[in-house]
């Protein structure tokens, strides 16, 4: 294994680039909102990166727990269980945004611990809103394949 980290930061989704015009040219860029996610993530995942550049191809599992929508969060005033059908344990989630780019906002942080994203041979993402006793969370598995 590589790494094996968890980031308690909100999952983010790569935003869509947009395109401007500098000089009568068009100019793509990502938004800023992507961007400083990309720099935070970066930041608060620097104490997990290997030593040397990765090389060769590897595997990468990312889970990402985003925060629980209030109307999952509500109990029974007498009983005290959830109501609505749900759970205290993590939840899936399947609204916005997409797991994919998810997946990219958390590669492109990562860029400089590896040559290339073409290295990611296998890539798993699961999206679920957090469990009731954690929080807002990203956690990535590094293994290099065989």
């Amino acid at each position: 294994m590589i790494a094996d980290f968890t980031v308690a930061i909100d999952p983010h989704g790569k935003g869509r680039p947009r395109a401007t015009s500098v000089g009568g040219k068009a100019r793509m860029f990502t938004p800023s909102k992507t961007r400083k996610w990309e720099r935070a993530f970066s930041l608060l995942a620097k104490p997990y990166q290997p030593d040397e550049v990765i090389t060769g191809p590897i595997r990468v599992s990312i889970r990402a727990e985003f925060a629980r929508p209030k109307y999952m969060s509500k109990r029974s005033a007498k009983t005290g269980e959830m109501l609505g059908g749900f759970g205290e344990n993590a939840q899936w989630m399947t609204a916005r945004p997409d797991a994919d780019n998810v997946a990219k906002s958390v590669l492109d942080a990562l860029a400089h611990w590896y040559k290339d994203d073409a290295q990611v041979v296998a890539l798993e993402v699961v999206k679920v809103y957090h469990a009731m006793d954690s929080a807002p969370s990203v956690r990535v598995t590094i293994r290099a394949m065989a």
